[in-house]
C-alpha cells in the first residue's frame, strides 16, 4: 500500500507542474486563493508539493474512514439499467461498506466579503499575458442563480455575448475571452478571462469596465436576454443527450441539492426571469472596486488599471 501511495503521489507531482506549464489553467489557483482566501475552496484540488510531501498513510486511511461509509453515498446512473438489478448489484458489493454513526455533517464555512478589491501579478513563461477577473458569487440555493448564469451569458458566455464580440472580433485584442459563474453549496464565484499580449492589458480591462458600466447605465436588452436563455436551454438539452453527463446531473442534484429537478423544470425556471432580475444582477456582483484581479504575464509587478 505505501508504495501506491508513493507512485500516485509522483503521479500527482507531474500533475502540478503540468499547470504550472499551462498558465491559462494555473491562473485560476491564484484567482481562488484570493477571493476565497482561509475557506477551503481557496485551495488547489491537486495540493501543492508541501502537502503532498507531507501527507502519510494514516492521514488518508483517517480521511477515507471518516468519511467514506453507506450512509454518506450517493450512487447514480444512467442509460439502460434495471433499476431492481442495480440496487442487488449495490447491496452485494457496498453491504460490506459500514455506516459511520460518528461521521459529522458538512459545516457551511464563512467566505469574507472584501469591502476593497486586491490586484496581483504574477511573472509567467508564456508570450500571452492572462487575466482573471471578479469575485464571489452567489450559491447554489440563491434566487440569483439562473439570472446571474443568464447575465455572464450576456456579458460573455457566447460568441454572440458583450465581451467576445467587442474585444475580440470588433478590436481583435484577446485570441480567448469568456465571462462565467459557479456556484457551490456555500459560496460562489464570478469571473471574466481574457488572454492577450503583454502591452494590451490596460487595454483589454478598460474595455471589460467599459462594458460593465454600460450595462450599469443602459441595462440589459430584452433581445439580448431571449438569446442568452435560448442559449443556456439549448446547452442544458444537449447536455442530457450524453448518459455520462446525465449520470453527474443526477449524482450532484441527489448529493448537493437533496432534489433532482426534471429538465422540463429547469427550463421554466429559466424562462421565468424577468429582465430586471438580470439587470439587477451588476450591482450585486460586478462592482469593479470590488472586484480582484490576477495577472499572469512576461512582466510581473505591472498593476493594471
Amino acid at each position: 500500500m505505501p508504495e501506491n501511495i508513493k507512485l500516485e503521489k509522483k503521479v500527482i507531482l507531474e500533475e502540478i507542474r503540468m499547470i504550472k506549464d499551462n498558465p491559462s489553467d494555473d491562473i485560476f489557483n491564484y484567482f481562488y486563493d484570493i477571493v476565497f482566501k482561509g475557506h477551503p475552496l481557496s485551495f488547489p484540488i491537486l495540493g501543492t508539493k508541501k502537502s503532498l510531501n507531507a501527507l502519510a498513510v494514516k492521514d488518508i486511511d483517517d480521511y477515507f474512514r471518516h468519511n467514506f461509509s453507506s450512509n454518506g453515498i450517493v450512487l447514480s446512473a444512467a442509460g439502460n439499467i434495471d433499476h431492481s438489478v442495480l440496487v442487488e448489484m449495490v447491496k452485494k458489493n457496498l453491504e460490506s461498506i459500514p455506516a459511520n454513526t460518528n461521521r459529522s455533517e458538512r459545516i457551511e464555512a464563512y467566505v469574507e466579503n472584501r469591502p476593497k478589491r486586491i490586484s496581483k501579478t504574477y511573472k509567467g513563461k508564456a508570450e500571452a499575458s492572462h487575466i482573471c477577473y471578479g469575485g464571489l458569487g452567489c450559491n447554489k440555493k440563491s434566487p440569483d442563480k439562473y439570472p446571474l448564469s443568464l447575465f455572464t451569458n450576456i456579458l460573455g458566455g457566447s460568441i454572440s455575448s458583450r465581451l467576445f464580440q467587442k474585444i475580440r472580433e470588433e478590436k481583435g485584442l484577446s485570441y480567448a475571452i469568456y465571462a462565467d459563474n459557479i456556484q457551490y453549496t456555500d459560496a460562489g464565484i464570478v469571473m471574466v478571462y481574457a488572454a492577450t499580449s503583454d502591452s494590451k492589458v490596460n487595454k483589454v480591462m478598460d474595455l471589460i469596465n467599459a462594458e460593465i458600466e454600460d450595462i450599469k447605465k443602459n441595462g440589459i436588452k430584452p433581445q439580448e436576454l431571449e438569446i442568452a436563455k435560448e442559449n443556456i436551454k439549448g446547452t442544458i438539452v444537449l447536455g442530457v443527450e450524453d448518459i455520462s453527463s446525465r449520470m453527474f446531473r443526477l449524482g450532484k442534484a441527489s448529493l448537493m441539492d437533496n432534489n433532482v429537478l426534471t429538465i422540463d423544470e429547469i427550463l421554466k425556471r429559466i424562462d421565468k426571469v424577468e429582465l430586471q432580475s438580470v439587470n439587477d444582477i451588476v450591482y450585486k456582483y460586478f462592482e469593479p472596486e470590488k472586484m480582484d484581479l490576477v495577472v499572469i504575464g512576461k512582466t510581473a509587478g505591472r498593476r493594471p488599471k
